[in-house]
C-alpha cells in the first residue's frame, strides 16, 4: 500500500448503515465509497497530488497510481531476483 507522507495509507470502509438504494461516490482509485460528493473529491484530489511515495522502493513524489504500479513492479522485480542474494 503506498505511503502518504511516508506513514501507511489506511482506506477508508463503506459506512456500516448504507442502505442498497443509496446514491454513493465511489473512487475506482482508491476502491473507497463516499456518501458526500465532497469527501470524495478531496479524496480524487489527494490521489492525483504528489505526496505519495513507494513503500517498497521509497521512490517519493508520486500519485497514488504511481506510486501503485511502482510497488507492483518492484515486486515483481524481487520475485525473479536470485535466491543466494536474497
Amino acid at each position: 500500500m503506498p505511503l502518504l507522507h511516508r506513514k501507511p495509507f489506511v482506506r477508508q470502509k463503506p459506512p456500516g448503515d448504507l442502505r442498497p438504494d443509496e446514491e454513493v461516490f465511489y473512487c475506482k482509485v482508491t476502491n473507497e465509497i463516499f456518501r458526500h460528493y465532497d469527501d470524495f473529491f478531496e479524496r480524487t484530489i489527494l490521489c492525483n497530488s504528489l505526496v505519495w511515495s513507494c513503500a517498497v522502493t521509497g521512490r517519493p513524489g508520486l500519485t497514488y497510481q504511481e506510486a501503485l504500479e511502482s510497488e507492483r513492479k518492484a515486486r515483481q522485480n524481487l520475485q525473479s531476483f536470485p535466491e543466494p542474494l536474497i
